[in-house]
Protein backbone atom coordinates (compact mmCIF):
# COMPACT_ATOMS: atom_id res chain seq x y z
CA UNK A 1 0.00 0.00 0.00
CA UNK A 2 2.96 2.86 1.10
CA UNK A 3 4.79 1.66 -2.14
CA UNK A 4 1.43 1.92 -4.32
CA UNK A 5 0.75 5.47 -2.87
CA UNK A 6 4.19 6.55 -3.33
CA UNK A 7 3.81 5.47 -7.17
CA UNK A 8 0.80 7.42 -7.27
CA UNK A 9 2.13 10.67 -5.98
CA UNK A 10 5.44 10.51 -7.88
CA UNK A 11 3.07 9.92 -10.83
CA UNK A 12 1.20 13.45 -10.32
CA UNK A 13 4.11 15.23 -9.89
CA UNK A 14 5.71 13.81 -13.02
CA UNK A 15 2.54 15.16 -14.99
CA UNK A 16 1.99 18.63 -13.23
CA UNK A 17 6.21 18.76 -14.72
CA UNK A 18 5.65 17.42 -18.01
CA UNK A 19 2.04 19.65 -17.90
CA UNK A 20 4.46 23.09 -17.26
CA UNK A 21 6.56 21.81 -20.05
CA UNK A 22 4.48 21.63 -22.70
CA UNK A 23 2.10 24.21 -21.70
CA UNK A 24 1.85 26.85 -24.67
CA UNK A 25 3.49 29.92 -23.88
CA UNK A 26 2.04 32.88 -25.94
CA UNK A 27 3.83 35.64 -27.91
CA UNK A 28 5.09 38.27 -26.29
CA UNK A 29 2.59 40.86 -24.92
CA UNK A 30 2.51 44.47 -22.96
CA UNK A 31 1.17 42.93 -20.20
CA UNK A 32 1.91 43.23 -16.14
CA UNK A 33 3.43 40.24 -14.12
CA UNK A 34 4.03 39.55 -10.21
CA UNK A 35 7.85 40.89 -10.12
CA UNK A 36 8.78 39.20 -6.75
CA UNK A 37 11.46 36.93 -7.02
CA UNK A 38 11.33 35.85 -2.97
CA UNK A 39 8.83 33.57 -1.88
CA UNK A 40 9.56 32.31 1.66
CA UNK A 41 8.48 27.93 1.57
CA UNK A 42 4.99 27.81 3.50
CA UNK A 43 6.68 25.47 5.75
CA UNK A 44 9.12 27.43 7.73
CA UNK A 45 10.13 24.68 10.61
CA UNK A 46 11.59 22.11 7.97
CA UNK A 47 12.87 24.37 4.83
CA UNK A 48 15.40 27.73 5.06
CA UNK A 49 13.47 30.93 4.37
CA UNK A 50 13.26 30.84 0.61
CA UNK A 51 15.47 28.02 -0.57
CA UNK A 52 13.17 24.72 -0.01
CA UNK A 53 15.41 21.81 1.76
CA UNK A 54 14.95 17.77 1.43
CA UNK A 55 13.00 17.49 4.69
CA UNK A 56 9.33 16.63 4.44
CA UNK A 57 7.05 16.40 7.93
CA UNK A 58 5.77 13.24 9.32
CA UNK A 59 2.31 11.98 8.19
CA UNK A 60 -0.24 14.56 9.35
CA UNK A 61 2.09 17.18 10.67
CA UNK A 62 0.90 20.24 9.52
CA UNK A 63 2.17 23.93 9.67
CA UNK A 64 0.79 27.81 9.74
CA UNK A 65 2.56 30.35 9.19
CA UNK A 66 2.29 34.01 9.07
CA UNK A 67 4.94 36.45 7.36
CA UNK A 68 5.21 40.10 6.88
CA UNK A 69 7.52 41.59 4.46
CA UNK A 70 8.91 45.06 2.73
CA UNK A 71 11.11 45.47 -0.57
CA UNK A 72 12.74 48.44 -1.19
CA UNK A 73 12.54 49.25 -4.79
CA UNK A 74 11.43 45.83 -5.78
CA UNK A 75 11.11 46.58 -9.97
CA UNK A 76 13.19 49.76 -11.42
CA UNK A 77 13.16 51.11 -14.55
CA UNK A 78 16.91 51.08 -16.64
CA UNK A 79 17.78 52.43 -20.17
CA UNK A 80 19.96 50.34 -22.14
CA UNK A 81 23.19 51.68 -20.43
CA UNK A 82 21.80 49.98 -17.81
CA UNK A 83 21.26 53.51 -15.60
CA UNK A 84 18.44 53.60 -13.32
CA UNK A 85 15.61 56.10 -14.52
CA UNK A 86 12.84 55.41 -12.00
CA UNK A 87 10.91 52.82 -9.78
CA UNK A 88 8.11 51.34 -11.24
CA UNK A 89 6.92 49.62 -7.60
CA UNK A 90 9.52 51.77 -5.28
CA UNK A 91 7.83 50.56 -2.01
CA UNK A 92 5.66 47.19 -1.70
CA UNK A 93 4.77 45.53 1.97
CA UNK A 94 3.22 42.12 1.88
CA UNK A 95 2.20 39.22 3.80
CA UNK A 96 1.84 35.68 3.36
CA UNK A 97 -0.66 33.45 4.73
CA UNK A 98 1.24 29.78 4.47
CA UNK A 99 0.34 26.51 5.47
CA UNK A 100 1.67 23.07 4.62
CA UNK A 101 0.77 19.20 5.73
CA UNK A 102 2.96 16.03 5.41
CA UNK A 103 1.69 13.11 3.85
CA UNK A 104 2.96 9.22 4.39
CA UNK A 105 6.01 10.73 5.65
CA UNK A 106 7.79 11.53 2.69
CA UNK A 107 5.15 14.04 0.62
CA UNK A 108 4.47 17.32 1.34
CA UNK A 109 2.06 19.64 -0.25
CA UNK A 110 2.16 23.19 1.08
CA UNK A 111 0.06 26.76 0.23
CA UNK A 112 1.07 30.20 -0.30
CA UNK A 113 -1.67 32.35 -0.55
CA UNK A 114 0.37 36.21 -1.15
CA UNK A 115 -1.07 39.84 0.08
CA UNK A 116 -0.45 43.09 -1.10
CA UNK A 117 -0.31 45.23 2.04
CA UNK A 118 1.00 48.64 0.52
CA UNK A 119 2.25 49.67 -2.88
CA UNK A 120 3.35 52.63 -4.33
CA UNK A 121 5.66 53.38 -7.63
CA UNK A 122 5.65 55.41 -10.82
CA UNK A 123 4.20 55.70 -14.67
CA UNK A 124 6.65 55.28 -17.40
CA UNK A 125 6.35 56.48 -20.51
CA UNK A 126 5.72 54.11 -23.12
CA UNK A 127 4.65 51.34 -20.56
CA UNK A 128 1.24 50.36 -19.94
CA UNK A 129 1.49 49.19 -16.42
CA UNK A 130 2.29 51.09 -13.19
CA UNK A 131 2.94 50.06 -9.64
CA UNK A 132 1.62 53.40 -8.88
CA UNK A 133 -1.98 52.26 -8.97
CA UNK A 134 -1.51 49.30 -6.81
CA UNK A 135 -3.29 49.39 -3.31
CA UNK A 136 -3.94 46.42 -1.15
CA UNK A 137 -4.51 43.33 -3.22
CA UNK A 138 -4.38 39.42 -3.49
CA UNK A 139 -1.11 38.33 -5.42
CA UNK A 140 -0.51 34.72 -7.25
CA UNK A 141 -1.40 32.04 -5.29
CA UNK A 142 1.00 29.09 -4.99
CA UNK A 143 0.98 25.67 -4.75
CA UNK A 144 4.23 23.70 -3.82
CA UNK A 145 3.90 19.66 -3.86
CA UNK A 146 6.86 18.01 -2.48
CA UNK A 147 8.10 14.69 -2.89
CA UNK A 148 11.47 13.10 -0.60
CA UNK A 149 13.48 10.76 -3.04
CA UNK A 150 15.58 9.76 -0.37
CA UNK A 151 17.00 10.05 2.91
CA UNK A 152 20.21 8.21 5.07
CA UNK A 153 18.68 10.44 8.03
CA UNK A 154 16.48 7.89 10.15
CA UNK A 155 15.72 10.48 13.34
CA UNK A 156 15.81 14.78 12.30
CA UNK A 157 18.75 15.35 14.05
CA UNK A 158 20.82 12.41 12.69
CA UNK A 159 23.40 13.75 10.01
CA UNK A 160 23.10 12.82 6.26
CA UNK A 161 21.92 13.35 2.97
CA UNK A 162 18.76 13.53 1.22
CA UNK A 163 16.99 14.68 -2.19
CA UNK A 164 13.74 15.64 -2.71
CA UNK A 165 11.32 16.97 -5.99
CA UNK A 166 8.81 20.12 -5.74
CA UNK A 167 6.91 22.40 -8.02
CA UNK A 168 6.07 25.77 -7.24
CA UNK A 169 2.86 26.03 -9.00
CA UNK A 170 1.44 30.10 -9.48
CA UNK A 171 -1.99 30.64 -10.01
CA UNK A 172 -3.29 34.09 -11.68
CA UNK A 173 -5.22 35.21 -8.67
CA UNK A 174 -3.49 38.98 -8.54
CA UNK A 175 -3.73 42.02 -10.48
CA UNK A 176 -0.94 41.85 -13.31
CA UNK A 177 -1.61 45.54 -14.54
CA UNK A 178 -1.12 46.43 -11.20
CA UNK A 179 2.42 44.45 -10.87
CA UNK A 180 0.72 42.53 -8.20
CA UNK A 181 -0.05 39.22 -10.05
CA UNK A 182 0.52 37.26 -13.73
CA UNK A 183 -0.29 34.39 -15.88
CA UNK A 184 0.16 30.84 -14.62
CA UNK A 185 3.69 29.94 -14.15
CA UNK A 186 5.30 26.17 -13.20
CA UNK A 187 8.52 26.08 -11.67
CA UNK A 188 9.77 22.89 -10.88
CA UNK A 189 13.09 22.19 -8.54
CA UNK A 190 14.97 19.48 -7.21
CA UNK A 191 16.11 20.25 -3.71
CA UNK A 192 19.44 18.50 -2.33
CA UNK A 193 20.68 19.08 1.51
CA UNK A 194 23.27 17.91 4.11
CA UNK A 195 22.88 17.88 8.10
CA UNK A 196 26.64 17.85 8.98
CA UNK A 197 26.66 17.72 13.03
CA UNK A 198 23.92 19.57 13.60
CA UNK A 199 24.86 22.52 10.72
CA UNK A 200 22.01 22.15 7.79
CA UNK A 201 23.35 23.02 3.90
CA UNK A 202 20.59 23.15 1.21
CA UNK A 203 21.00 23.44 -2.65
CA UNK A 204 17.79 23.84 -5.35
CA UNK A 205 18.27 23.87 -9.35
CA UNK A 206 14.84 24.90 -10.79
CA UNK A 207 13.27 25.96 -14.13
CA UNK A 208 10.27 28.21 -14.04
CA UNK A 209 8.18 28.07 -17.25
CA UNK A 210 5.94 31.37 -17.86
CA UNK A 211 4.18 33.29 -21.00
CA UNK A 212 6.79 35.63 -22.57
CA UNK A 213 6.17 39.38 -21.28
CA UNK A 214 7.89 42.27 -22.86
CA UNK A 215 7.60 45.61 -20.63
CA UNK A 216 9.81 48.24 -22.51
CA UNK A 217 13.00 47.11 -22.54
CA UNK A 218 12.83 44.09 -20.29
CA UNK A 219 11.66 40.79 -21.10
CA UNK A 220 10.26 38.71 -18.90
CA UNK A 221 11.06 34.54 -19.89
CA UNK A 222 11.90 31.62 -18.92
CA UNK A 223 14.04 31.86 -16.38
CA UNK A 224 16.72 29.01 -14.82
CA UNK A 225 16.95 29.44 -10.94
CA UNK A 226 19.69 28.28 -8.25
CA UNK A 227 19.08 28.63 -4.50
CA UNK A 228 22.02 28.19 -1.86
CA UNK A 229 20.84 27.95 2.16
CA UNK A 230 22.81 27.15 5.17
CA UNK A 231 21.41 26.89 9.28
CA UNK A 232 23.86 27.06 12.32
CA UNK A 233 22.50 26.15 15.31
CA UNK A 234 23.16 28.79 18.12
CA UNK A 235 21.52 27.18 21.04
CA UNK A 236 19.07 24.57 20.99
CA UNK A 237 16.55 26.57 20.23
CA UNK A 238 18.40 29.42 17.57
CA UNK A 239 19.19 29.12 14.16
CA UNK A 240 21.26 31.74 11.87
CA UNK A 241 19.76 31.49 8.55
CA UNK A 242 21.82 32.27 5.37
CA UNK A 243 20.79 32.21 1.85
CA UNK A 244 21.94 33.54 -1.53
CA UNK A 245 19.82 32.90 -4.71
CA UNK A 246 19.45 33.78 -8.54
CA UNK A 247 17.97 33.74 -12.30
CA UNK A 248 19.29 33.68 -15.10
CA UNK A 249 16.95 34.45 -18.30
CA UNK A 250 18.81 32.05 -20.80
CA UNK A 251 15.77 32.27 -23.86
CA UNK A 252 16.90 35.77 -25.00
CA UNK A 253 19.54 36.94 -27.48
CA UNK A 254 22.15 37.60 -24.83
CA UNK A 255 22.21 37.67 -20.98
CA UNK A 256 21.52 40.99 -19.19
CA UNK A 257 21.91 41.98 -15.77
CA UNK A 258 18.24 43.35 -14.95
CA UNK A 259 17.01 39.83 -16.39
CA UNK A 260 19.40 38.28 -14.09
CA UNK A 261 18.54 39.04 -10.59
CA UNK A 262 20.89 38.11 -7.31
CA UNK A 263 19.72 37.99 -3.97
CA UNK A 264 21.09 37.30 -0.55
CA UNK A 265 19.30 36.77 3.11
CA UNK A 266 20.67 36.95 6.39
CA UNK A 267 18.47 36.49 9.91
CA UNK A 268 17.51 33.80 12.12
CA UNK A 269 14.85 31.23 13.74
CA UNK A 270 13.91 31.21 17.01
CA UNK A 271 11.76 27.89 18.40
CA UNK A 272 10.01 28.13 21.24
CA UNK A 273 7.46 25.04 22.02
CA UNK A 274 5.11 24.85 19.50
CA UNK A 275 6.36 28.75 17.85
CA UNK A 276 8.82 29.09 15.27
CA UNK A 277 9.99 32.66 14.80
CA UNK A 278 11.65 34.09 11.63
CA UNK A 279 13.16 37.33 11.52
CA UNK A 280 15.55 38.35 8.73
CA UNK A 281 16.94 40.75 5.97
CA UNK A 282 18.93 40.75 2.78
CA UNK A 283 19.90 42.82 -0.75
CA UNK A 284 19.88 42.92 -3.83
CA UNK A 285 23.54 42.12 -5.23
CA UNK A 286 22.45 42.16 -9.04
CA UNK A 287 19.35 44.01 -8.75
CA UNK A 288 17.21 42.62 -11.35
CA UNK A 289 13.85 42.88 -12.15
CA UNK A 290 11.94 41.66 -8.47
CA UNK A 291 15.10 41.90 -6.60
CA UNK A 292 14.55 44.87 -4.21
CA UNK A 293 17.68 47.61 -3.13
CA UNK A 294 17.08 46.34 0.45
CA UNK A 295 14.41 43.97 2.19
CA UNK A 296 12.91 43.22 5.88
CA UNK A 297 10.77 40.25 7.03
CA UNK A 298 9.99 39.01 10.10
CA UNK A 299 7.04 35.37 10.27
CA UNK A 300 5.72 33.28 13.30
CA UNK A 301 4.49 29.16 12.83
CA UNK A 302 2.99 27.08 14.44
CA UNK A 303 3.54 23.22 13.78
CA UNK A 304 2.19 20.49 15.59
CA UNK A 305 4.97 18.28 17.04
CA UNK A 306 6.86 15.22 15.64
CA UNK A 307 5.85 11.71 16.60
CA UNK A 308 9.46 10.82 18.34
CA UNK A 309 10.73 7.38 17.13
CA UNK A 310 9.70 4.41 19.41
CA UNK A 311 12.66 2.09 20.46
CA UNK A 312 12.60 -1.78 19.73
CA UNK A 313 11.87 -3.50 22.99
CA UNK A 314 13.71 -4.78 25.08
CA UNK A 315 14.64 -8.16 26.17
CA UNK A 316 13.40 -9.09 29.81
CA UNK A 317 16.23 -8.50 32.23
CA UNK A 318 17.45 -11.75 33.96
CA UNK A 319 18.28 -9.35 36.93
CA UNK A 320 17.53 -5.65 38.30
CA UNK A 321 20.38 -3.87 40.34
CA UNK A 322 17.76 -2.59 42.70
CA UNK A 323 17.11 -6.58 43.27
CA UNK A 324 20.43 -8.20 42.22
CA UNK A 325 20.61 -9.88 45.31
CA UNK A 326 17.32 -12.11 45.07
CA UNK A 327 17.61 -12.11 41.31
CA UNK A 328 21.24 -13.58 40.94
CA UNK A 329 22.99 -16.75 42.92
CA UNK A 330 24.79 -15.47 46.16
CA UNK A 331 28.82 -14.83 45.68
CA UNK A 332 31.01 -16.95 47.96
CA UNK A 333 32.64 -15.70 51.29
CA UNK A 334 35.51 -13.94 51.18
CA UNK A 335 38.69 -15.93 52.51
CA UNK A 336 42.09 -15.42 53.71
CA UNK A 337 45.06 -16.45 51.89
CA UNK A 338 48.62 -16.09 52.40
CA UNK A 339 47.55 -12.49 53.74
CA UNK A 340 45.69 -11.79 50.79
CA UNK A 341 41.79 -11.36 50.89
CA UNK A 342 39.76 -12.78 48.35
CA UNK A 343 36.46 -11.31 47.90
CA UNK A 344 33.35 -12.62 45.78
CA UNK A 345 30.59 -9.99 44.43
CA UNK A 346 27.64 -10.06 42.09
CA UNK A 347 26.46 -7.26 39.85
CA UNK A 348 24.03 -6.94 37.48
CA UNK A 349 25.08 -5.54 34.32
CA UNK A 350 22.63 -5.16 31.24
CA UNK A 351 20.12 -7.22 33.28
CA UNK A 352 22.29 -10.12 33.08
CA UNK A 353 24.24 -11.65 36.70
CA UNK A 354 27.84 -10.80 36.13
CA UNK A 355 29.74 -12.82 39.37
CA UNK A 356 33.95 -11.63 39.90
CA UNK A 357 36.38 -12.15 42.26
CA UNK A 358 39.36 -9.59 43.46
CA UNK A 359 42.50 -10.46 45.21
CA UNK A 360 43.00 -7.41 47.93
CA UNK A 361 46.65 -7.77 49.23
CA UNK A 362 46.76 -5.84 52.47
CA UNK A 363 48.26 -2.45 53.07
CA UNK A 364 52.10 -2.51 55.15
CA UNK A 365 49.89 -1.49 58.29
CA UNK A 366 47.08 -4.30 57.80
CA UNK A 367 47.17 -8.13 58.14
CA UNK A 368 44.21 -10.47 56.79
CA UNK A 369 42.52 -11.01 59.79
CA UNK A 370 38.42 -11.06 60.89
CA UNK A 371 36.51 -8.45 61.61
CA UNK A 372 33.23 -8.82 63.24
CA UNK A 373 33.49 -12.68 62.54
CA UNK A 374 34.19 -12.07 59.08
CA UNK A 375 37.91 -12.36 56.95
CA UNK A 376 38.88 -8.84 56.58
CA UNK A 377 42.11 -6.73 56.47
CA UNK A 378 42.37 -5.31 59.64
CA UNK A 379 45.31 -2.50 60.82
CA UNK A 380 47.35 -3.73 62.87
CA UNK A 381 47.38 -2.22 66.50
CA UNK A 382 48.87 1.18 66.54
CA UNK A 383 51.11 0.90 69.59
CA UNK A 384 51.69 -1.11 72.93
CA UNK A 385 52.46 1.60 75.44
CA UNK A 386 52.06 5.24 75.57
CA UNK A 387 55.80 5.67 74.27
CA UNK A 388 54.97 4.33 71.15
CA UNK A 389 52.37 7.25 70.72
CA UNK A 390 54.96 9.85 69.60
CA UNK A 391 52.99 12.09 66.94
CA UNK A 392 50.89 14.60 68.69
CA UNK A 393 49.33 17.70 67.18
CA UNK A 394 51.12 20.41 67.15
CA UNK A 395 51.81 22.95 70.19
CA UNK A 396 48.71 25.53 69.84
CA UNK A 397 48.34 29.45 71.29
CA UNK A 398 45.10 30.30 72.10
CA UNK A 399 43.25 33.47 74.12
CA UNK A 400 46.23 33.79 76.30
CA UNK A 401 46.46 29.52 76.85
CA UNK A 402 49.22 26.90 75.80
CA UNK A 403 48.00 24.04 74.77
CA UNK A 404 50.36 20.89 74.58
CA UNK A 405 49.75 16.97 73.55
CA UNK A 406 50.18 13.96 75.59
CA UNK A 407 49.76 10.35 74.03
CA UNK A 408 48.07 7.34 75.64
CA UNK A 409 48.50 3.84 74.22
CA UNK A 410 44.52 2.48 74.46
CA UNK A 411 43.43 -0.69 73.43
CA UNK A 412 46.44 -0.44 70.84
CA UNK A 413 45.25 3.18 69.39
CA UNK A 414 47.32 6.19 70.85
CA UNK A 415 44.86 8.96 72.09
CA UNK A 416 46.34 12.30 72.81
CA UNK A 417 45.26 14.30 75.33
CA UNK A 418 45.18 18.09 75.57
CA UNK A 419 47.25 19.92 78.20
CA UNK A 420 46.79 23.30 79.19
CA UNK A 421 48.98 25.84 80.52
CA UNK A 422 47.74 29.82 81.42
CA UNK A 423 50.82 32.27 80.88
CA UNK A 424 51.71 34.92 83.72
CA UNK A 425 50.17 38.04 84.01
CA UNK A 426 53.80 39.76 82.59
CA UNK A 427 53.27 36.78 79.97
CA UNK A 428 51.17 36.30 76.77
CA UNK A 429 50.76 33.26 74.23
CA UNK A 430 52.80 33.90 70.86
CA UNK A 431 56.16 32.16 69.95
CA UNK A 432 59.67 31.60 70.73
CA UNK A 433 62.38 30.57 67.89
CA UNK A 434 59.14 29.38 65.79
CA UNK A 435 57.08 27.47 68.43
CA UNK A 436 53.55 28.85 70.06
CA UNK A 437 55.64 29.74 73.95
CA UNK A 438 54.75 32.27 76.77
CA UNK A 439 56.73 35.12 76.03
CA UNK A 440 56.78 38.53 77.71
CA UNK A 441 54.36 41.39 76.85
CA UNK A 442 56.00 43.83 74.99
CA UNK A 443 56.28 47.36 76.92
CA UNK A 444 53.79 49.27 75.19
CA UNK A 445 55.50 52.56 74.07
CA UNK A 446 59.00 52.07 72.93
CA UNK A 447 61.94 54.58 72.12
CA UNK A 448 63.34 53.88 68.34
CA UNK A 449 65.57 56.04 66.08
CA UNK A 450 62.95 57.64 64.62
CA UNK A 451 59.84 57.36 66.47
CA UNK A 452 58.14 56.73 69.91
CA UNK A 453 56.04 53.74 69.13
CA UNK A 454 52.95 52.79 70.84
CA UNK A 455 51.46 48.94 70.43
CA UNK A 456 47.71 50.84 71.94
CA UNK A 457 45.33 52.90 70.06
CA UNK A 458 45.16 56.73 71.43
CA UNK A 459 41.37 56.37 72.09
CA UNK A 460 39.15 59.71 71.88
CA UNK A 461 35.29 60.33 72.71
CA UNK A 462 33.24 60.07 69.14
CA UNK A 463 33.90 62.55 66.91
CA UNK A 464 35.37 64.76 69.13
CA UNK A 465 39.20 65.94 70.36
CA UNK A 466 38.61 64.85 74.05
CA UNK A 467 40.88 62.30 74.87
CA UNK A 468 39.08 58.80 76.51
CA UNK A 469 40.09 58.13 80.06
CA UNK A 470 41.37 54.67 79.15
CA UNK A 471 44.60 56.51 77.24
CA UNK A 472 45.49 58.17 80.31
CA UNK A 473 47.66 55.28 81.33
CA UNK A 474 49.17 54.81 78.23
CA UNK A 475 50.32 58.92 77.51
CA UNK A 476 51.67 59.04 80.84
CA UNK A 477 53.79 56.07 79.44
CA UNK A 478 54.85 58.36 76.48
CA UNK A 479 55.50 61.34 79.28
CA UNK A 480 57.33 58.93 81.07
CA UNK A 481 59.66 57.63 78.14
CA UNK A 482 60.47 61.42 76.90
CA UNK A 483 61.51 62.21 80.36
CA UNK A 484 63.61 59.31 80.55
CA UNK A 485 64.99 60.37 76.90
CA UNK A 486 66.23 63.93 77.61
CA UNK A 487 68.19 63.81 74.42
CA UNK A 488 65.19 63.90 72.50
CA UNK A 489 64.53 67.49 71.71
CA UNK A 490 61.84 67.77 68.73
CA UNK A 491 58.69 65.62 68.82
CA UNK A 492 55.99 65.64 65.67
CA UNK A 493 52.73 64.99 66.84
CA UNK A 494 51.11 63.35 63.97
CA UNK A 495 47.03 63.51 63.46
CA UNK A 496 45.06 61.23 61.20
CA UNK A 497 41.59 60.13 59.97
CA UNK A 498 39.99 57.90 58.08
CA UNK A 499 38.54 58.92 54.37
CA UNK A 500 34.88 59.24 55.66
CA UNK A 501 32.82 62.39 55.60
CA UNK A 502 34.29 65.62 54.31
CA UNK A 503 38.55 65.68 54.15
CA UNK A 504 38.29 69.71 55.52
CA UNK A 505 36.75 68.73 58.65
CA UNK A 506 38.53 64.86 59.08
CA UNK A 507 41.86 67.59 58.76
CA UNK A 508 40.67 69.92 61.12
CA UNK A 509 39.73 67.05 63.34
CA UNK A 510 43.30 65.10 63.19
CA UNK A 511 44.86 68.56 63.98
CA UNK A 512 42.26 69.15 66.78
CA UNK A 513 42.84 65.87 68.50
CA UNK A 514 46.76 66.23 68.02
CA UNK A 515 46.95 69.39 69.74
CA UNK A 516 45.04 67.62 72.40
CA UNK A 517 48.04 64.99 72.49
CA UNK A 518 49.98 67.78 72.87
CA UNK A 519 48.17 69.77 75.95
CA UNK A 520 48.28 66.18 77.69
CA UNK A 521 51.83 65.11 77.26
CA UNK A 522 52.32 69.41 78.24
CA UNK A 523 50.20 69.14 81.52
CA UNK A 524 52.65 65.64 82.58
CA UNK A 525 55.33 68.29 82.49
CA UNK A 526 57.11 67.38 79.02
CA UNK A 527 58.60 71.07 77.67
CA UNK A 528 55.94 72.76 74.79
CA UNK A 529 59.47 73.41 73.01
CA UNK A 530 59.72 70.13 72.64
CA UNK A 531 56.33 69.29 70.82
CA UNK A 532 53.98 70.46 68.07
CA UNK A 533 51.07 68.96 66.62
CA UNK A 534 50.18 68.59 62.89
CA UNK A 535 46.89 67.14 61.22
CA UNK A 536 47.03 65.28 58.26
CA UNK A 537 43.41 63.79 58.26
CA UNK A 538 42.96 61.09 55.87
CA UNK A 539 46.43 61.76 53.40
CA UNK A 540 48.59 59.36 54.62
CA UNK A 541 46.48 55.83 54.94
CA UNK A 542 48.17 53.02 56.26
CA UNK A 543 45.23 50.15 55.73
CA UNK A 544 42.59 49.89 53.13
CA UNK A 545 39.57 52.18 53.51
CA UNK A 546 37.21 50.35 51.78
CA UNK A 547 37.07 48.22 55.22
CA UNK A 548 36.03 48.47 58.53
CA UNK A 549 39.20 47.36 60.13
CA UNK A 550 41.54 49.32 57.81
CA UNK A 551 39.94 52.44 58.94
CA UNK A 552 39.98 51.77 62.30
CA UNK A 553 43.74 51.72 61.75
CA UNK A 554 43.95 54.92 59.49
CA UNK A 555 42.60 56.76 63.12
CA UNK A 556 45.84 57.42 64.73
CA UNK A 557 48.32 59.40 66.39
CA UNK A 558 51.82 58.90 65.97
CA UNK A 559 54.67 60.66 67.17
CA UNK A 560 57.92 61.52 64.89
CA UNK A 561 61.50 62.33 66.40
CA UNK A 562 62.72 64.98 64.41
CA UNK A 563 65.67 66.37 66.64
CA UNK A 564 67.69 64.56 69.12
CA UNK A 565 70.67 65.78 70.35
CA UNK A 566 74.01 63.44 71.65
CA UNK A 567 74.11 62.06 74.81
CA UNK A 568 76.45 63.82 77.09
CA UNK A 569 80.06 61.58 76.92
CA UNK A 570 80.64 60.35 80.61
Amino acid sequence: MYRHHHILVTTAVVACLVAAVIAPRGADASEGFEPRQFHPMPDQSVNFFGTASAKVPDHMQWSASLMLGYGHNPLVWRNEQGERVDSLVGHQTNAHLMGAVGLIDWFEIGLDLPLILTQSGSSIDGVDISGADGGVGLGDLRLVPKAQLFSTREHPGDSGVAAAVLIDLHLPTGNAEHLQGGDFRAGPRLAFDAVLQGVHLGANLGYRYRPATQVGNLQVRDTFGWNTGIEVPITDDLRATGELFGRLTTTTDQIRRRESPTEFLLGGKYRHDDLLFTLGGGAGLVNGYGTPDWRLFAGVSFATPSEEPQPPPEPEPQCHIDTVEQDCEQPDEPVCEDDVLITHAVECQDGECVHMSSKQPCAEDEHCGERDGQPACVPLPDCFEDADCDEPPATTCDDGVLTHYVGKCLDGECEYEPQETFCAEDEQCGLEEGKPACVPIPERVQVEEERIEINEVIHFELDSAAIDERSHDLLNEVASAMHDHPEITQVRIEGHTDDTGDRDYNVQLSEERAEAVHDYLVAAGIDDDRLHAVGLGPDEPIADNATAEGREQNRRVEFHIEQREPLPEE
